[in-house]
């Protein structure tokens, strides 16, 4: 065997997914000798050893997709073998052998086969997470590829990480230390060597914090007797998503996160009350809920104190309370009309109380009505 320049490959730096040949030269060989070179690789990622091929009959790596060729030509005394593509699996080393000597007689040559590669993030980095509000936590991303891989940890969106509680430790791993509910969000760990930028690897920190709620206008304004309705709105944060309920105060003590709602009585989806929950853009706010009352066809009776309350559906439960009132206006607010209310149209009361409930289930069944109809 040629120990001088030992197995010569081309290209002499390769890069995976190209195409690699190698050369084994046998010196010394008179023209009735006939000689078979045998390829044999030990690969370092995995430890395993494959029995490639002799002469021009290869073994290995031809299934589903043939990517290994072997060359020889009787009357030469070289070997080729011939990877294509070449496989970031194949870094290690690559033996060229006497076929009927083997290692014993040490009749062969070995070369280190170093694969350049992009890098790739390995799934035993760290995955969805869900973590409580407070906790320290640590998120780990392993790449490999050739030169070694540098990591960079970001934000989805690109911001830089904050100071404070999130700092990196190495390349590898990123500690977030007494972690809010402002860490949460999805975060991205960048792989990049000399070769290329690789790989990206994603995950989402979710935080678990108690809900509370935020109403933008506590305080709405309605004409009542008139065929109008009224909403009132709150966005509701928590994660997880809290269980929401609507409650009229006709209490009328004030509210507290520890009043008991047991003297409240709860609203229900019906003729009278329509709930809705949306998701608003993420510009408004993440991880939140626009919780939405709607009184339909509002009466002197619907005047007052709403109340919201949000309770997470896990234990310990914790519970958030909120409140808007609603007031009585001289004139018809015909902007915060139900979309399919004919509104403003003013309904007349008799001085008789009798007469006054009859004409407050008129109003009642003739919205009702004008919803089917409609």
């Amino acid at each position: 065997m040629r120990d001088k320049d030992g197995i010569i490959f081309d290209p002499i730096a390769p890069r995976a997914g190209e195409r690699l040949i190698a050369k084994c030269t046998l010196v010394g060989l008179t023209d009735n000798d006939k000689r078979s070179v045998s390829w044999e690789l030990h690969r370092l990622n995995d430890q395993k050893r494959f029995f490639l091929a002799t002469d021009d009959q290869v073994f290995q790596f031809t299934q589903p997709t043939r990517r290994l060729y072997a060359e020889h030509a009787l009357d030469s005394s070289d070997w080729y073998l011939i990877f294509d593509p070449l496989d970031r699996e194949d870094y290690g080393d690559l033996t060229c052998m006497l076929a009927d000597t083997g290692y014993n007689n040490s009749i062969y040559l070995r070369r280190r086969l170093i694969v350049y590669s992009e890098p790739f993030v390995v799934q035993s980095s760290t995955k969805d997470i869900e973590v409580n509000e407070g906790d320290n936590i640590l998120l780990k991303c392993y790449a490999q590829g050739l030169p070694p891989p540098q990591i960079q940890w970001m934000k989805a969106d690109a911001s830089p990480l904050p100071d404070g509680n999130i700092r990196a430790i190495g390349t590898v791993e990123l500690a977030i230390n007494d972690i809010r509910k402002q860490d949460r969000g999805i975060y991205k760990c960048l792989a990049i060597n000399l070769v290329g930028y690789g790989d990206i690897w994603t995950l989402k920190v979710n935080v678990k914090f108690p809900p509370y709620i935020r109403c933008p206008y506590p305080m709405v304004g309605q004409a009542i007797n008139f065929l109008v309705d009224i909403y009132v709105e709150c966005y509701v944060h928590g994660y997880p998503p809290p269980r929401i309920t609507w409650y009229k105060n006709d209490y009328g003590g004030q509210i507290s996160d520890q009043m008991s709602i047991d003297v409240l009585r709860p609203i229900w989806n019906s003729y009278k009350y329509k709930i809705e929950a949306t998701i608003p853009e993420p510009n408004i706010c993440t991880d939140c809920i626009l919780s939405r009352l709607t009184v339909i066809n509002v009466l002197a009776s619907d005047l007052g104190s709403y109340v919201i309350n949000a309770t997470t559906n896990d234990k310990p439960y914790r519970t958030a309370l909120a409140s808007v009132f609603i007031f009585e206006t001289p004139d018809c607010q015909q902007f915060i009309t139900h979309r399919n209310n004919i509104g403003c149209k003013r309904i007349r009361f008799t001085t008789s109380k009798a007469s006054s409930n009859i004409f407050q289930y008129f109003i009642f069944l003739f919205g009702f009505l004008t919803r089917i109809l409609i």
